[in-house]
C-alpha cells in the first residue's frame, strides 16, 4: 500500500488540492506551522506533529515553523472573539518551551527535518514591502470569503485589521519556504484550509509554479460538543506534564466514546492498519473491557512521556481502581499526589469546603448533599476522597 492510500484509509485527509499525487510521487518538502500562543502544545497540536512525523518516516523532508512572528498577531481561525496580544517576553518564554516539546517528538537534524522561527523574515518586513510584494497579489474578495471572517462579520464582532491580514502573513511564510527551501506543501487542521489556499495563490501568482495543501479533520468530541482537545470540564489537554498530569491524560483517553476512540486510533497510532483493525474487532466484541481506548491511551502516553511514566500511570490506575479503597496505604497516597486534584488545607477546613476546592462539588450546598455519598480515607496528613467510581481528590494538611 502506498503512503497516500494509507493516509486516506486512516481518514487523515479531510481536504487536499488537486494533483496532490504528484507531490507524493516526488517525496518533496512540506511544512506545518505552530504559533507559540501558549507555553505548551496540546493533544490537538500533537495530531499535526504526528502526521508530519509520518511524512518524515516515509522519506519526505519536513519543516516545522515556530510562529514567533505570526504569534504576535495570533491566528483568528475558529475564534469568535479577538485574541489578546501577548507581551513579547511571554512569547519568548513560550517559544523556548514549545521548541523543547517539539524536539522530543521529531529529530531536528537540519537535513530531513528543520525547525524555523518565522520572525526571521516577518520581523524585518516593512510596510511598503508588504503591500507591494504581498498585498498587491492578494484579492480582498477571497480574503473576505474565509470562514472566520464571515462568522465574525455576521456576528457583528470586532475584526481588527491585524487579524484580517494574518492570512497574508501565513501565505508569505509559505512563499518564503517555497523560495528558500523548495517547500511545496503545507499541512494543517481543516480550519487552516483558507489560509493555505492563500499561500498557494501567492506562490502561483509570484512564481507561476504549483504548490499543494493538505488538511486533516478537526474532530468534535461528542460528549462536549467542543473541538477535540479539552476535557468535559473545559480543561485543555496540555502535553506539558506539569500542566496536565499524564495519569489524567490516560484517564481522559480510556474514557473516550467508542467511535471517537476508533477514529483517534487510526489518527494517532503508528501501528500497521491490519493491527489496528484487529484491535478494533476485538474491542467491538468486548466493549466493557475498553480495549480500543486502552491501546490508544498506552501508545499516546508512551509516545509523549516515555515507558517509565506509562508504568507509573499504570501503578496509579491500579491503586485507584483495582484496590479496595480502605486498603490504600500512605506510601500509595504519596504516589497519587498531583496525579489527582491535590490541594493543601488547614486542619480545621470543613469537608464541604474541601470538596468544592477539589472540584468534586460545584457549591457548598451540593457538597453538603454529597457528604454521605463520598468515601474518605485518612492517612498521615492526607485525606483521600472518592466520589462515585471515577472522581478523586487529595487534601494535604
Amino acid at each position: 500500500m502506498d503512503f497516500l492510500t494509507e493516509l486516506k484509509k486512516r481518514n487523515l485527509i479531510y481536504q487536499a488540492t488537486p494533483n496532490i499525487e504528484e507531490f507524493f510521487k516526488k517525496k518533496g518538502t512540506l511544512y506545518l506551522g505552530v504559533d507559540p500562543t501558549s507555553d505548551s502544545l496540546h493533544l490537538g497540536n500533537y495530531l499535526g506533529l504526528s502526521l508530519l512525523k509520518r511524512f518524515y518516516l516515509n522519506g519526505f523532508n519536513i519543516i516545522i515553523i515556530l510562529g514567533g512572528g505570526t504569534a504576535k498577531i495570533g491566528d483568528p481561525s475558529g475564534k469568535l472573539k479577538e485574541r489578546p496580544i501577548l507581551p513579547l517576553d511571554v512569547l519568548e518564554k513560550n517559544k523556548k518551551k514549545i521548541r523543547k516539546q517539539i524536539l522530543k517528538f521529531l529529530p531536528i537534524d537540519n537535513k530531513k527535518v528543520k525547525l524555523i522561527d518565522n520572525s526571521k523574515w516577518l520581523d524585518n518586513l516593512k510596510l511598503m514591502e508588504f503591500l507591494r510584494d504581498i498585498g498587491k497579489f492578494m484579492s480582498v474578495n477571497s480574503m473576505l470569503d474565509l470562514e472566520f471572517v464571515k462568522e465574525r462579520l455576521n456576528a457583528q464582532e470586532m475584526l481588527s485589521f491585524a487579524e484580517f491580514t494574518y492570512q497574508l502573513l501565513q501565505a508569505y511564510d509559505f512563499y518564503v519556504l517555497f523560495e528558500k527551501y523548495g517547500c511545496q506543501m503545507q499541512i494543517g487542521g481543516s480550519d487552516q484550509w483558507g489560509n493555505i489556499i492563500q499561500g498557494i495563490e501567492l506562490i502561483r501568482k509570484k512564481t507561476n509554479q504549483e504548490a499543494y495543501g493538505l488538511v486533516y479533520p478537526l474532530l468534535i468530541d461528542p460528549k462536549t460538543g467542543r473541538k477535540f482537545g479539552k476535557t468535559e470540564a473545559g480543561e485543555t489537554l496540555w502535553l506539558d506534564p506539569q500542566k496536565f498530569h499524564p495519569f489524567r491524560m490516560y484517564q481522559f483517553l480510556i474514557n473516550l466514546d467508542d467511535d471517537l476512540a476508533k477514529n483517534l486510533l487510526y489518527f494517532y497510532s503508528f501501528k500497521k492498519l491490519e493491527e489496528i483493525e484487529k484491535i478494533i474487532e476485538e474491542g467491538e466484541k468486548n466493549k466493557e473491557l475498553r480495549i480500543i481506548q486502552k491501546k490508544l491511551a498506552e501508545e499516546i502516553v508512551i509516545s509523549l512521556y516515555g515507558e517509565k511514566v506509562f508504568h507509573q500511570v499504570s501503578e496509579i490506575t491500579n491503586i485507584l481502581f483495582n484496590k479496595n479503597f480502605e486498603d490504600i496505604t500512605l506510601k500509595e497516597i504519596k504516589i497519587l499526589k498531583d496525579a489527582i486534584p491535590t490541594k493543601k488545607f488547614n486542619k480545621n477546613t470543613p469537608l464541604e469546603e474541601i470538596l468544592v476546592e477539589l472540584n468534586l462539588a460545584k457549591s457548598k450546598s451540593e457538597a453538603r448533599n454529597l457528604l454521605n455519598n463520598v468515601k474518605v480515607l485518612e492517612r498521615g496528613g492526607y485525606l483521600l476522597i472518592k466520589k462515585g467510581k471515577k472522581d478523586f481528590g487529595l487534601a494535604e494538611f
